[in-house]
């Protein structure tokens, strides 16, 4: 093949990797890798023109050849012959082997010569290996008798092998039993099953082997074994999933095969009510690069027997909140050691910024990797169905690991170990020890931190020593004897894979949330006995989803799909399937609680109030309790050094807000030198008010009837409200006063004049209380009249005792 400008033979081909020797020869052969190689501008194939093997075969039998040099080296020499018509070595052809022989002809006179040597080889055999020697490129590997695997059950129906496995996994939490039981109950099995699909009784006896053979195959498959075993060793056997394990997985990019586990993180950290609290950690571990892609600490707590308060762990939500990690960079912090930073690590910073703009200089030296396949534990926040319906929106594949078996997932088993050597041992004001025995005395009374505190150290330890620290089983093909550690292992294999970002909008995230089917009604809908309803811009889209009057799903009905985050309760998304759009509400007694509160607090005061004879359902009783615990706390006595009061723990933050809209992004620049200073206006009464201006005409009116330029620029608001037809001019109102609306003239036009009232308390005088007779008042006060805003026709007097002429006055 032709390579770099240079001429190059292929001597080996395993995996990935294609190894070469120049033609001119002289130099060592070089391993590159096949991507690199057929991707170059000038490769191409001189020689040789042998198509690769389709099935794999010949590469699958490079094991098998090692001590068959001379049998392959045999066979090599018969299929040369058969298909040149000469032997290697010999310049005549042999009797039968002429040039003038057709390829059956050679076929068979090389199966008569075999069985001279008591080979026996048919022509059709021999036509058979000649076509699969010359696919696999004249390898003899190909030629070579492979061992015949045993098969299974041997001759045994597999029906029957199936319904052994189903009888010994039946029994496995039951008092141990003979096989002579189990073949009994095998036989029964197979009649209740397969009778009727049959239709005689001896033709499914025919599917139950002999007595002898029945119990070779019980050992043969390890089931006579299995009932030697203890309950307890039978039970956790019957227990694990029906998939394949053990075997040694080939990992080629980062996020092919991840594992997750959760563990106690043996620090006590200062929980929602200021004590000590335990604390775990979730973990997610890349098997390609051992890169830890995302972590999760939580609080952990067991249930009071006394308060009957419910305990605490790892939940749904919080794998969820931990696996949105993995998808975008985490972002340094402040405090943070600058070498933490990605472009300050062995991270293709360059390339990952140019593919994703979500890299920045401000990113923590942390890949972000998409898992393709996740193994985790049986624990039941892995098998939740929230779980599942978040690893199945993001298409992501999942694999129980057995029960007791850490070596499904032993990466991430070991991680932890690396946790306490590296990391928690070093967080002195809470670190517990390995042990009950090696603990400290007087953990609980010094200085704790956070839940939040713990999860930021962790973050930063990550970014700054276990992504930067080399790891004895990281090593690149290409040079064997450099350690790596896990950064420089990803850049190695993504530049290989390739980065694909996946970035997640606000609204994919919120199905990242809890799901609650409610009923939307005209007050709103409930959620744990809180009433929530729709903010004022969604108003409208909630009005139409009461109208239609139910989500139509199958088996729903009137429900409606809501999402909502248990650590921040306070807001919820109602989703609109139908124009796959989402409406925002919020906690109808949300003005109350101006602290952070969680689900958790709310069930716990919720809790108290039913104990104390309220009902769980008064939502503004538990409200007025749960913000009066906040107003205690920040009005009380300072808490003692050791412990103190925090803002609970709310997991992590989760894009799940719409960014809001700049109003001004469109505009165009303004130019400031074209703006000119607007007069100041009189806020005084007793400023004499200024000369009428002139009033804008509209566009394309003419300049006759223009009144002339008196030098005071208009009113801005004197476009908004019409002329009278008095001549009078919009005055500014003044701070001072306030406008009350007066009542209007029979004779008057159908416009309610507003008139300026003064907010001090009126003095009659002994005149008239009537609205318009302010003039009068005031001039029997000896104080100036006030001046309208708007003047317009003046209202009627109803007081008694006025002629028309005093009263029109």
């Amino acid at each position: 093949m032709r390579w770099q400008g240079r001429e190059w033979e292929v001597v080996a081909w395993q995996g990935a990797q294609v190894t070469l020797v120049p033609q001119g020869g002289g130099e060592t052969p070089r391993a590159v890798s096949y991507r690199w190689l057929v991707g170059a501008e000038d490769f191409a194939v001189v020689s040789g023109g042998g198509a690769p093997v389709v099935d794999g075969a010949a590469l699958g039998g490079w094991g098998r050849q090692e001590g068959r040099e001379e049998e392959a080296a045999l066979w090599q020499a018969r299929m040369v012959e058969i298909d040149t018509g000469l032997a290697p070595g010999r310049s005549e052809h042999a009797r039968g082997f002429g040039p003038g022989t057709t390829l059956a002809q050679r076929c068979a006179a090389m199966s008569a010569r075999l069985a001279a040597v008591d080979v026996r080889c048919s022509a059709h055999t021999l036509a058979d290996k000649r076509r699969k020697w010359k696919a696999a490129g004249e390898n003899p590997v190909v030629l070579l008798p492979g061992p015949r695997d045993k098969r299974p059950g041997g001759f045994t129906d597999p029906r029957c092998l199936t319904a052994m496995q189903e009888v010994v996994a039946r029994r496995a939490r039951e008092s141990d039993v003979t096989i002579e039981l189990i073949r009994e109950e095998v036989e029964d099995l197979l009649h209740s099953r397969y009778g009727e699909e049959l239709g005689d009784p001896a033709a499914v006896a025919a599917l139950l082997p002999s007595r002898s053979t029945f119990y070779l195959r019980m050992k043969e498959s390890g089931l006579a074994d299995v009932l030697d075993q203890p309950t307890r060793a039978r039970a956790a056997l019957a227990s694990t999933p029906p998939l394949p394990h053990g075997g040694r997985e080939i990992v080629l990019r980062p996020g092919q095969v991840t594992q997750v586990d959760t563990t106690p993180l043996r620090i006590l950290a200062r929980g929602d009510d200021g004590r000590p609290t335990a604390t775990e950690m979730t973990s997610l571990i890349d098997v390609a690069s051992h890169s830890m892609c995302a972590l999760m600490i939580t609080p952990s707590r067991p249930r009071d027997a006394e308060s009957g308060q419910a305990g605490q762990a790892t939940r749904a939500i919080d794998l969820t909140l931990m696996l949105a990690q993995a998808f975008a960079p985490w972002p340094v912090m402040p405090g943070w050691d600058p070498l933490s930073a990605a472009a300050a690590s062995t991270l293709p910073f360059r390339v990952l910024r140019a593919a994703d703009e979500r890299f920045t200089k401000a990113t923590a030296a942390r890949p972000v990797i998409r898992p393709e396949l996740i193994i985790y534990d049986q624990g039941s926040p892995y098998v939740s169905e929230h779980f599942t319906e978040v690893c199945d929106r993001l298409r992501i594949a999942r694999r129980p690991a057995r029960k007791r078996t850490a070596p499904d997932k032993s990466l991430v088993e070991y991680s932890f170990t690396t946790l306490a050597h590296r990391f928690s041992q070093y967080v002195r004001h809470g670190w517990q020890g390995r042990s009950h025995k090696k603990r400290g005395r007087g953990i609980e009374r010094m200085p704790l931190y956070t839940i939040a505190e713990l999860q930021q150290m962790a973050q930063e330890w990550v970014a700054l020593e276990y992504q930067q620290t080399p790891d004895a089983g990281l090593r690149d093909p290409f040079r064997p004897g450099v350690v790596l550690s896990p950064n420089d292992m990803y850049a190695v294999q993504v530049a290989r894979s390739g980065y694909r970002p996946v970035p997640l909008s606000p609204a994919q995230n919120r199905f990242f949330l809890l799901s609650r089917w409610v009923i939307p009604g005209k007050g709103g809908f409930m959620i744990n006995y809180r009433t929530y309803q729709p903010v004022a811009q969604d108003a409208a889209h909630y009005r139409e989803i009461l109208l239609r009057g139910g989500s139509k799903l199958p088996g729903r009905g009137k429900q409606w799909e809501c999402r909502f985050n248990p650590y921040r309760p306070e807001r919820v998304w109602l989703y609109d399937h139908t124009a796959d759009t989402w409406v925002t509400c919020d906690f109808r007694l949300r003005h109350l609680l101006h602290d952070p509160w969680t689900a958790d607090m709310w069930q716990e005061h919720a809790e108290q109030h039913r104990a104390a004879g309220g009902s769980e359902k008064d939502e503004e009783a538990i409200a007025l309790s749960l913000a009066q615990r906040d107003r205690r706390r920040r009005s009380r006595r300072p808490p003692p050094k050791r412990t103190g009061a925090e803002p609970p723990f709310q997991g992590l933050e989760l894009e799940t807000e719409q960014p809001s809209q700049d109003p001004y992004a469109d505009l165009e620049e303004f130019d400031l030198s074209t703006l000119r200073p607007y007069p100041a206006l009189p806020i005084s009464p007793m400023v004499p008010p200024a000369a009428p201006a002139p009033l804008a005409l509209p566009g394309g009116t003419g300049d006759a009837d223009r009144p002339p330029d008196s030098g005071q620029t208009p009113h801005p608001l004197a476009g908004l409200f019409p002329d009278d037809g008095d001549g009078s001019r919009p005055q500014a109102p003044r701070p001072k006063y306030r406008q009350l609306p007066t009542r209007s003239s029979k004779r008057s036009s159908s416009m309610t004049s507003i008139r300026t009232v003064t907010t001090r308390p009126r003095t009659t005088y002994g005149r008239c209380r009537r609205p318009g007779a302010g003039a009068v008042n005031a001039a029997a006060a000896g104080r100036p009249r006030e001046r309208d805003v708007f003047s317009g026709p003046k209202p009627a007097c109803r007081c008694r005792g006025r002629n028309r002429d005093e009263r029109e006055a």
